[in-house]
């Protein structure tokens, strides 16, 4: 005779968090040219200085009047915003365990500050810049904007293509931009990949040694006079997408040529977490990151909008 007994179920749940994929850090900050960084900067708003090119004159007359280059002067400003990551903690054990460098909550606050500052360089280098004028006489200072060169705004809805970024790194070197090893960078996302793996002059060992299909991706590779960089959008574990990076309008995705150069940063305060307690919360403990930065961009000719399909 058999007996039937009711099966008990043992629910075990892993101790290790883990933490969704997030890009670390920032992907942009680093690759701007450090003379356009601004540090610990204690005002609202912060200037950066613009001097214009110059050709130098040829002596046709020894000891005649000497002509004086005065090159243009002007100034771009930026407005410093502050970035916050805080995380509430009910317990005293599970505060210990954050406060480690290695842990996954800390580890997820600073990447989130990451993508914030990866979007004021992105939103800077394609939007409206502010511009800084000192009045004659009474030295007060005046504000305007300045909007991307509409002739540095190329492409359509369409598959990328090698000609439309000859013609970026083409309009770049109009404008005397520099192009050095490193020097001047692509920023795309992840729904541009395929058509650049299509691409022959890209991918084929008869054109490049960059052997792309072997890694499956052109990030971090350099071709064309750009450092390819992917700026991948911020998405949630169901794939809702919580921000765009790179702006998207129906099936456009923008993508950015720009020198590294070209854009100025400002950073008030460099990514630093904070404990306290909430007394309103039941003393539930808060750990915080903060940061405060803003950019600008500083030459218009050192960047090219280039509008794609996105994929």
């Amino acid at each position: 005779m058999s007996v039937t007994a009711n099966q008990a179920w043992a629910h075990r749940f892993n101790d290790t968090l883990h933490l969704v994929y997030q890009q670390k850090g920032s992907q942009i900050q680093n690759l701007i040219d450090p003379g356009m960084v601004n540090r610990d900067v204690r005002v609202a708003i912060d200037h950066h200085e613009r001097l214009g090119n110059v050709i130098a004159n040829d002596t046709v007359v020894p000891f005649a009047e000497v002509v004086p280059l005065n090159p243009e002067h002007s100034k771009r400003a930026v407005r410093l915003q502050s970035s916050e990551a805080p995380v509430w903690v009910s317990d005293e054990h599970t505060l210990r365990s954050m406060v480690d460098p290695q842990n996954k909550y800390l580890n997820s606050m600073v990447f989130a500050l990451g993508r914030r500052a990866d979007k004021h360089i992105i939103d800077a280098l394609r939007g409206s810049a502010m511009t800084a004028a000192v009045t004659a006489g009474t030295g007060a200072i005046t504000y305007g904007t300045q909007a991307l060169a509409s002739a540095h705004q190329i492409g359509a809805a369409s598959a990328i293509t090698l000609a439309r970024i000859i013609n970026a790194a083409e309009l770049l070197s109009k404008a005397s931009v520099p192009n050095g090893a490193g020097e001047r960078i692509f920023l795309y996302s992840p729904g541009q990949l395929r058509d650049i793996l299509a691409i022959t002059q890209a991918s084929s060992s008869d054109f490049t040694k960059n052997q792309i299909h072997d890694k499956g991706t052109i990030d971090r590779v350099e071709w064309e006079g750009f450092r390819w960089i992917e700026i991948a959008d911020v998405v949630a574990p169901n794939l809702t997408v919580l921000d765009r990076m790179l702006p998207v309008v129906s099936t456009s995705r923008y993508c950015l040529a720009f020198h590294k150069g070209a854009v100025g940063l400002s950073i008030g305060k460099d990514i630093s977490t904070k404990i306290a307690e909430l007394p309103a919360r039941g003393d539930t403990i808060q750990v915080r990151a903060t940061m405060m930065m803003g950019a600008v961009r500083v030459w218009e000719g050192g960047v090219v909008q280039v509008e794609t399909l996105e994929n």
